[in-house]
């Protein structure tokens, strides 16, 4: 869903997506990690989205909601679960490459290669402060800029990196998930496996019954 710059004004612009639009459902299923179906075949589930979009000078302020769930795979199961996601968020973004500290090299005319960055923050990310109506800032938060090299703003791609900001480093099922058998593979969550009751032959088993 493209919002292109030129509609952004200094007032608010209110947007609301459920998973009736496809482009919403198609943001939502990138972000998951279960296999279980083709990936052509999406999985049908509810997501809400809601965007307020402004335009502060040369900046754009983007701050929304997500209400959905993603399909992450257990760390210590390997089993497909249903991982929640209730979102606020806030984004800055521009089409100024020194506002966002984009870095650039610049070309010495008597050499080839690049020269060194030139630029405002000389490609370190830039931090906003000045924009007081943002919840974010308001908690002491820092936002980075994002650079814009188009014309337009993908709110499917900012759906996107908000949900893949939310998975775990290790995601699990559940804070009690038991996980696999090493040996066997069986998940313990199931039962146990049989594993314990083989007894594993060496060429030493006949030395357990000797008696001294």
């Amino acid at each position: 869903m493209k919002i292109y710059l030129h509609e952004i004004t200094d007032q608010e612009t209110d947007l609301a997506f459920t998973q009736d639009e496809p482009w919403v459902l198609n943001a939502v299923c990138s972000v998951d990690e279960s296999s279980d179906t083709p990936t052509s075949v999406k999985n049908p589930r509810p997501v809400s989205t809601s965007f307020t979009l402004r335009r502060v000078d040369d900046v754009l302020v983007v701050s929304g909601k997500i209400s959905t769930h993603i399909k992450l795979l257990c760390s210590r199961c390997a089993n497909p679960f249903d991982h929640a996601c209730q979102i606020q968020f806030s984004g800055l973004f521009c089409k100024d490459p020194i506002m966002a500290g984009v870095a650039h090299l610049q070309r010495q005319p008597e050499s080839r290669e690049g020269g060194r960055p030139v630029g405002q923050n000389q490609g370190f990310a830039r931090h906003a402060h000045n924009f007081e109506e943002d919840e974010a800032v308001s908690k002491g938060q820092d936002l980075d800029i994002t650079y814009l090299s188009e014309d337009w703003i993908d709110l499917g791609a900012v759906t996107t990196e908000q949900l893949q900001l939310q998975v775990p480093f290790q995601p699990l099922c559940a804070e009690t998930c038991k996980g696999m058998c090493t040996h066997c593979g069986a998940d313990l969550n199931v039962g146990r496996c049989a594993c314990a009751k083989i007894k594993s032959a060496h060429p030493f088993s006949v030395l357990k019954d000797l008696k001294l």
